[in-house]
């Protein structure tokens, strides 16, 4: 026989607290967000209702693990807390061996800034004879001698050393925890989308006379997808939490900076939004780990993403050619 203890009277303690703490963190399932819940994945932290627990040895998984668990025939991978730490420390789960590619597109960068005070097209501090002749993106070149390989010879040249400097710190600080997060391939082909989006919002946006030379739009676009990707794991990773709010906030004084004279705010605008949209895709808007390798579907949602780029060059010559 249980025992059961009730109150004199039946009635609670005068003192005893019935409300909920009022800095108790409230989730809500990943599933059905209408669902308030104190229960989350034992093994990826997603927040789960009553309807989508599934017991495990330890705790409850969330579907999408045991899916996953059940797809592989064998135990899910389980993520601690110290491996998403170094999810971020630039040595993560599945971190791609080899040649960074960071690395490699500074290289690039530094080369071609190198070849530019060779020639004589930049000097060390700016000036020198001019970009245009080397790859700079003039419009007006674009729009009337359809030399459309502007659009991506311009990301790896520099107005100067300082313009080069900024870019590449950017790039080092920020291009380690994008290629670590999503991998080699995918981070190469947010970059050179973003980069190409920043060049086509400057044919859209931009004066046909001028010239715009710079990684900044590729880099952008790096920052538009770290974003992404912080806030879309938001809900069951505490280092994404952290993140997004340190991200949003350099982009907010980075725009802030963007549209002071001399300074390319299109190519930051257009990168910015094509490195979020790329990320966005990749992880179809949280459903999917971008750590996996490239597959059928990113190719597509990246092709998709090409292709209204490229009708918007198409757009932008024949408008300006009418």
């Amino acid at each position: 026989m249980s025992n059961v203890y009730r109150f004199p009277g039946g009635d609670l303690p005068p003192d005893f607290e019935t409300n909920m703490p009022d800095d108790l963190e409230v989730k809500h399932c990943y599933r059905h967000h209408d669902r308030e819940t104190g229960v989350s994945c034992s093994n990826c932290e997603r927040p789960i209702c009553h309807e989508c627990m599934i017991p495990a040895p330890v705790g409850f998984r969330c579907p999408e693990c045991v899916k996953e668990q059940s797809a592989g025939g064998s135990r899910a991978k389980v993520v601690t807390r110290a491996q998403v730490r170094s999810r971020w420390s630039g040595a993560t789960i599945g971190a791609p061996a080899g040649l960074s590619a960071t690395k490699v597109l500074m290289g690039l960068n530094v080369i071609m800034f190198v070849l530019e005070l060779v020639t004589g097209y930049s000097g060390l501090l700016g000036g020198g004879s001019g970009t245009v002749d080397l790859g700079g993106l003039a419009p007006i070149q674009v729009f009337l001698g359809q030399d459309y390989w502007r659009l991506f010879t311009s990301m790896f040249l520099h107005g100067g050393l300082i313009h080069l400097a900024f870019n590449m710190w950017a790039l080092w600080a920020i291009g380690g925890f994008i290629e670590a997060a999503v991998g080699r391939l995918k981070f190469v082909v947010i970059y050179f989308v973003s980069g190409f989006a920043g060049s086509v919002m400057v044919l859209l946006a931009s004066p046909a006379t001028v010239t715009v030379v710079g990684a900044s739009g590729a880099i952008f676009g790096l920052f538009g997808a770290l974003a992404v990707h912080a806030f879309l794991n938001r809900g069951r990773d505490f280092q994404s939490r952290a993140l997004l709010g340190n991200v949003l906030f350099l982009l907010v004084i980075n725009l802030m900076f963007s549209f002071r004279g001399g300074i390319s705010w299109q190519a930051h605008i257009g990168g910015l939004i094509a490195g979020a949209a790329v990320m966005a895709a990749m992880m179809l808007a949280g459903r999917k780990d971008p750590r996996r390798p490239f597959e059928l579907p990113d190719g597509l949602a990246v092709l998709g993403i090409v292709f209204v780029l490229v009708a918007l060059t198409w757009w932008s010559v024949l408008t300006f050619t009418l």
